[in-house]
């Protein structure tokens, strides 16, 4: 019943669920999406909610709820006879995750507070945690316990090592098996966005780009995934990147998409690049360790 999968050197045995599953999932994903995009979301009908409760509940929330209940819970854990161990909701990563999800905000909020003094000459909050905080908490748990958490399970959790799986014709070509799981499960959840981009009103034209973006995306939190073997901190991260959150008005460089930037930015460094470079600076005897034992080599997948 069990199947290998290696994540960040370590060896999990994980039931491989049978190909159907995979075929049930993602077409009930992609009709869903769609019905809910085109049906609910254009006749704002979640939207009596989100007004009534100033934006701390709304359809994308419920929405998603519904998702990780109906997808997750009766499609791929009870109809593919998979664990939650399975799909790499280990609930004793848990807390790392958070501590992880906590210190990446923390730093972002620090540069922010810099930037707010450096371009204000003064401390200032962002107005909307000051007018608005219902609804920038509405968007952490909209996250949270919404889209970034069902996206994770569905993807990175689910699809992903399952296609790995399925492809152990290639066991001899590991390299090659890994990175047609990682674009094959990546470019369907690029391709589940469709829906919402045409609600959202894009043309093709800028929808095309759109995908390549959600794709490297979904390559980064598969990524960081296999970098630290918890789903919760790539929970974490994907709902930064969705909701950064900001508490401070900063430097007019971080509107927009410029947070998100900044904060995977944030993750990037703290994941890969500081590792990196402490293993370069051993390597050379360059006393890069900040104090650290040597660690041991890695092999990942």
């Amino acid at each position: 019943m069990g199947r290998l999968f290696s994540v960040a050197g370590k060896i999990l045995y994980i039931r491989k669920t049978h190909r159907s599953i995979i075929t049930v999932f993602i077409a009930a994903h992609f009709v869903l999406a769609a019905i809910v995009n085109l049906v609910f979301f254009a006749g704002n009908a979640f939207r009596p909610l989100a007004s009534a409760t100033g934006g701390l509940f709304t359809g994308s929330l419920l929405v998603n709820v519904a998702f990780i209940g109906v997808l997750v819970g009766w499609v791929i854990l009870k109809r593919g006879r998979l664990r939650l161990y399975d799909v790499g909701a280990i609930l004793s990563h848990l807390p790392m995750g958070i501590i992880y999800t906590i210190g990446f905000w923390g730093v972002a909020q620090v540069v922010h507070l810099i930037f707010s003094l450096l371009t204000y000459g003064t401390v200032t909050l962002n107005p909307e945690w000051v007018n608005n905080s219902s609804f920038m908490i509405g968007l952490i748990l909209t996250q949270v316990i919404g889209n970034a958490l069902f996206e994770e399970i569905a993807y990175r959790g689910f699809l992903f090592p399952q296609l790995y799986l399925k492809l152990d014709g290639w066991r001899h070509r590991p390299w090659l098996r890994l990175g047609a799981a990682i674009l094959f499960s990546q470019g369907l959840f690029a391709l589940s966005h469709i829906p919402n981009r045409l609600y959202l009103g894009m043309s093709i034209s800028q929808i095309a780009p759109d995908l390549l973006l959600l794709l490297g995306w979904g390559i980064l939190y598969t990524l960081i995934y296999l970098r630290t073997d918890n789903l919760f901190l790539v929970v974490g991260v994907h709902a930064l990147g969705n909701a950064p959150s900001t508490l401070f008005a900063t430097s007019p460089v971080f509107e927009g998409g410029g947070a998100s930037l900044f904060m995977y930015a944030i993750v990037v460094l703290l994941l890969f690049g500081v590792p990196m470079l402490r293993a370069y600076g051993q390597r050379f005897h360059l006393g890069l360790d900040y104090g650290t034992q040597a660690r041991e080599r890695r092999d990942y997948v």
